[in-house]
């Protein structure tokens, strides 16, 4: 298909054309996939997580408002379905759970002037590192670094449905804790 906005793509889908649907996986079968796997922590569970989102809008391709955003409702539909999923589950998760810190203030935003560690590693390893780093931040956080890939913090704090300034003080204390993370990491490869 000729490169088309989402919006067009989804009113194509809506007159029948079954090539619109699929272009629309396509687009983002890579980053709605790790959204979610990100938050289920489940390559099964994010794959059977993944198709229902699909399978809704399919369904419900009709009732569709072409008016907002696609990618938002992708989104935003799959963080509800890991909701759902934990809560089916009997796994307690809130992905409202504030860290030992409490609610952070807007100034606590500003950037850290001190060495960056992350200036210490290369490549393949810097990957690899940053995935086991997010891993281990708190809920909350982890999904504000995951949808940091894809949507401005606007769009974030619209799509979680928290105030602007929270979205950033809950980013800034993710990165603070991965560069705490990355100190510690880079201290034992020095002693190793």
């Amino acid at each position: 298909m000729n490169i088309q906005t989402d919006e067009a793509l989804v009113i194509a889908f809506k007159n029948g054309q079954n090539e619109a649907f699929e272009e629309l996986v396509y687009r983002y079968k890579n980053s709605l996939f790790q959204y979610i796997y990100a938050m289920a922590k489940d390559e099964a569970v994010a794959e059977d997580l993944f198709q229902e989102v699909f399978v809704t809008f399919f369904k419900q391709r009709d009732r569709f408002e072409v008016s907002g955003k696609f990618k938002s409702w992708l989104f935003l539909t799959a963080r509800n379905r890991v909701f759902n999923f934990f809560r089916d589950q009997k796994q307690p998760i809130s992905l409202d759970q504030t860290d030992e810190e409490g609610n952070a203030f807007l100034q606590e935003t500003i950037a850290d002037p001190s060495k960056q560690p992350l200036d210490q590693l290369t490549g393949q390893e810097t990957d690899e590192q940053i995935r086991r780093m997010v891993a281990e931040l708190p809920p909350r956080q982890r999904e504000i670094i995951y949808l940091r890939a894809y949507f401005s913090f606007k769009e974030i704090a619209e799509l979680v449905g928290r105030p602007l300034g929270t979205v950033l003080a809950d980013c800034h204390r993710a990165i603070k804790k991965m560069q705490e993370l990355l100190t510690q990491y880079c201290v034992v490869e020095k002693k190793l």
